[in-house]
Order: structure tokens, then C-alpha cells, then sequence
């Protein structure tokens, strides 16, 4: 009996899809190959114009500095005990002689143009050590006696049009933070003194 002869076509029509299927994996591993090469190249690309460019090409980042202040408000018996006595006992801050004592520093503020008012808990007379003055002058600094002093420069911060132009003279953590808060910029005690004796604040 004749054996049947095998007939390829079959074979190579079954062979087909396979040889398709494996060029269409191969070109999409080609694909993706290439696809991660042109990446790499790119940022080659990229890093090559920026050391040959240089920084300078690039315009440097603006740092906004705050504006000089034109009112400060100074926490009087902060600076008393930081500033001006330095420390010593608790009593020794309400006798009027040392509140005098803040006034007559803040007198010598370097800039004449500023407002300045000194902020004193409790009571007492406003013009203490305070200069007699004409009438029509406005007193430097003007002083104020108020039930809470911290309270009083935190409602003058919330009734100011900018408070970013306000100074509020203090080494109270939590006042400081709550001046912050209402956008008002902090002065240490040892620096509103240096500007007002005409020296370098103390370390």
C-alpha cells in the first residue's frame, strides 16, 4: 500500500502564526528597548546644555526681604528685664525709675522717622519719662499703660491697614508667634537696644 505523503503546506500554514507572533514580541521588546535608550539619551541631552549653559543662563530666584518697619511696638517690661536690667528680681520691674529707664533707650532709636510706643502692663502715667514737648509734637516715644500690654500691641496688629510694617519688640515666645501670626515682623530686645544705643546687638 502507498504511503500517504505529507503535504508541508499544512505544517507551514500551522508554523505561521507562531513565526507572527514571535516577530510581533520581538519588535515590541525592540520597541520598548528603544524607547527606554531615547530616554536616556535625552537626559544626556539635557544635562550636556545645562553644564554648557551654565547657571547664569537661568535667572536667580528673588528672595522678597520684608520692609523696613514704620511703627514698633515695644513689650516694656520685656525689654526691661532683657535688655536693660538683664535680669534681677521680678519687683524691680514696676518701679517708674526703670520704665524710665526703657523710655529714655527708646529715645535713642536710630530712626527718626519711625513711630515708636512702649507698651507697659498695669497702671501709671502715660507721659512717664517722657520729655516735655510743644504742643503740636507728637512725644517719642509714645507711652502706654495697659491692663495687658500683650493683648493691647495684638489688637493694634489686627486694627493695622499692613502689619508687615509693624515691629513688635519682644522676647516673649508666645507673644512672638502670635505677632507673627497677624503678619508682623519680631525684634529681640538685644537688637531694638543696639539700634538705639548705636552698637552691634549683644550675642
Amino acid at each position: 500500500m502507498e504511503k500517504p505523503r505529507r503535504d508541508g503546506t499544512g505544517e507551514a500554514r500551522r508554523a505561521a502564526p507562531v513565526r507572527r507572533s514571535s516577530a510581533r514580541r520581538f519588535l515590541g521588546e525592540a520597541a520598548g528597548a528603544l524607547a527606554v535608550m531615547a530616554g536616556f539619551v535625552a537626559l544626556a541631552l539635557a544635562g550636556a546644555a545645562f553644564e554648557a549653559g551654565g547657571p547664569g543662563d537661568y535667572p536667580p530666584a528673588s528672595v522678597s526681604q520684608p520692609a523696613a518697619p514704620t511703627t514698633w511696638l515695644v513689650d516694656g517690661f520685656n525689654v526691661l528685664h532683657a535688655a536693660v536690667l538683664r535680669g534681677g528680681p521680678r519687683q524691680e520691674w514696676w518701679r517708674e525709675e526703670n520704665r524710665s529707664r526703657v523710655v529714655e533707650l527708646a529715645r535713642g532709636f536710630d530712626d527718626p522717622r519711625a513711630e515708636l510706643v512702649v507698651v507697659f502692663d498695669g497702671g501709671g502715667s502715660p507721659d512717664a519719662g517722657a520729655q516735655a514737648s510743644a504742643p503740636e509734637e507728637e512725644p517719642r516715644p509714645r507711652v502706654v499703660f495697659a491692663a495687658s500690654a500683650d493683648e493691647w500691641m495684638l489688637a493694634a496688629l489686627r486694627a493695622a491697614p499692613d502689619p508687615g510694617r509693624i515691629a513688635v519688640v519682644t522676647a516673649d515666645r508666645q507673644l512672638a508667634d502670635r505677632a507673627r501670626h497677624r503678619g508682623a515682623q519680631v525684634v529681640r530686645p538685644s537688637e531694638f537696644a543696639a539700634r538705639c544705643r548705636g552698637k552691634e546687638a549683644d550675642s
